[in-house]
């Protein structure tokens, strides 16, 4: 009786709201679903986002549209699939012209709108004619001193103290990019902050040495870092009273920077932590496995916020789902990626790839077979530090490493670096870091899972799946470096 009645009072608040509720959308730079306190990881502390979720409401079946920086975001911020935004559709190119994300929508509504540490990133947002930041104008200036080197020095609770302070008495929408825990991690910052490497647990895909427990143990101290500042800004939104009016997002925009992981659609790559909040509409204690994807948030904003969804967002509305529907959401979500680094292979060219993921299982197409992966070898260096000269795709680190110059992890090396076939299935149940490739002999269901695939893609007029590849081609040829798109930027594009 007492659900019922919450659920009518949420219904008559979503009809009669007098106020217009706020936004706060909190992102992280690759963490991986599993790594939080609250998603199965004792090894790391998070009781900021688990006492989030608590509050409202856990998604344990999150996924990006792409496991890759910029392109994740923009999906996040205009409620679709990576594939449909032209140079914005990878890594390190140009925010498409006439794209518009929430905060924009929201901006016309009389929002005001603004963003600290990481917003669409890595790309160049001026080419396209905006005037400021998609994730909103940028409040940057208050600074702290990290206790660690890899760590930004962006002070995102003093950022958000001081965009609130900035017209004052308005609905606002607020954009946290926190920068953490994307690589170059400082070695030993794990153990400095208490961090015993025999309590890591290690993916299996990654080999159990001391030196990958070390990295990981870095990479655990990171998220706790952010997590820490997310604590902060919430104690800034308590402090001002619109923590009861401000329905608060906290997600990842791809998965971990180690191999086989971010820059793949493999799990560790797109599926990542989310969870949310709304106190006034949404019942708190919640755990949803309902499979929600990025494209999701847009139009789940704009329908909170009253703001007509406009027809291009290809998302759904969770708030039906989070108030009270009983019918899952859906019954799978879409992802793929076109190119990660630009450089890694001769001429800009990428590693397309499209995916499927059902309660049970992951369906992958690689569409370019005869192309590594992750990159050529020999190839450019990145980050500069990265001794294993190629495969740039994959973030450089203690593990990448290993895995490249060990003998004795040949087999975990070929499964992150060597070519793949056409076609990938994995039991996500019974084999959920996705080792056990079993298309071969699941002809009827492989199938089944690219004809849904196939539909999706052509709704949503995938360009690889309309006969538009050269669209998505022509951009990898016009931006096949970091320095040629630097230099575009140095220009004033």
């Amino acid at each position: 009786m007492q659900r019922r009645q919450f659920l009518l009072a949420t219904a008559a608040t979503l009809t009669a709201q007098t106020r217009p509720p706020n936004i706060l959308f909190c992102i992280t730079d690759d963490q991986s679903w599993l790594h939080t306190s609250v998603t199965g990881s004792p090894w790391i502390h998070t009781p900021n986002f688990e006492k989030l979720a608590k509050n409202g409401v856990l998604f344990r079946n999150a996924f990006v549209s792409t496991p890759s920086c910029a392109p994740s975001r923009a999906s996040a911020l205009a409620g679709q699939e990576f594939y449909r935004f032209g140079p914005a559709s990878m890594n390190h190119t140009e925010w498409q012209a006439g794209l518009s994300g929430f905060p924009d929508h929201l901006a016309l509504r009389g929002y005001r709108t603004g963003s600290t540490g990481k917003g669409w990133a890595p790309g160049n947002w001026k080419a396209s004619g905006r005037q400021h930041p998609p994730a909103g104008p940028e409040f940057n200036t208050r600074r702290l001193k990290p206790p660690a080197a890899g760590l930004s020095d962006i002070d995102y609770a003093a950022n958000f103290q001081q965009f609130l302070e900035h017209q004052p008495g308005k609905p606002f929408c607020f954009w946290a990019g926190f920068i953490e825990p994307h690589r170059v991690f400082e070695s030993g910052f794990g153990a400095r902050s208490g961090k015993r490497h025999q309590d890591v647990q290690v993916p299996p895909f990654l080999p159990d040495t001391p030196e990958v427990r070390a990295d990981l143990a870095d990479y655990a101290a990171e998220i706790e870092w952010a997590d820490e500042q997310f604590g902060a800004m919430m104690q800034v939104l308590e402090r001002a009273g619109e923590l009861a009016n401000t329905i608060v997002i906290f997600t990842s925009d791809n998965g971990m920077a180690f191999p086989r992981a971010k820059g793949n659609l493999y799990e560790y790559g797109v599926h990542v932590p989310c969870a949310m909040q709304w106190p006034r509409v949404i019942r708190p204690g919640q755990v949803i496995d309902d499979l929600v994807s990025f494209t999701d948030f847009a139009p789940t904003i704009l329908q909170a916020t009253n703001t007509p969804v406009p027809p291009s967002m290809t998302g759904r509305s969770l708030l039906p789902r989070v108030t009270g529907a009983a019918k899952p959401f859906r019954d799978e979500v879409i992802f793929g990626i076109e190119r990660h680094f630009p450089g890694s292979r001769p001429n800009g060219a990428g590693y397309p790839m499209r995916g499927l993921r059902t309660s049970r299982y992951l369906y992958i197409e690689n569409l370019t077979p005869d192309r590594n992966p992750a990159g050529d070898r020999p190839g450019p260096v990145w980050p500069s530090d990265d001794p294993t000269g190629g495969f740039g795709d994959s973030d450089g680190g203690p593990t990448k490493t290993v895995l490249c110059t060990d003998s004795k992890y040949r087999l975990l090396f070929e499964k992150a670096f060597a070519k793949r076939p056409a076609v990938e299935l994995y039991d996500v149940q019974a084999d959920p870091a996705n080792l056990t490739n079993i298309a071969a002999a699941n002809g009827r269901l492989v199938a089944e899972l690219k004809a849904r695939l196939d539909r999706h893609r052509k709704a949503t007029l995938d360009p690889r799946a309309t006969g538009r590849a050269e669209e998505l081609e022509s951009v990898m040829r016009r931006f096949p470096s970091i320095a040629a798109e630097v230099s575009k930027q140095q220009e004033g594009r």
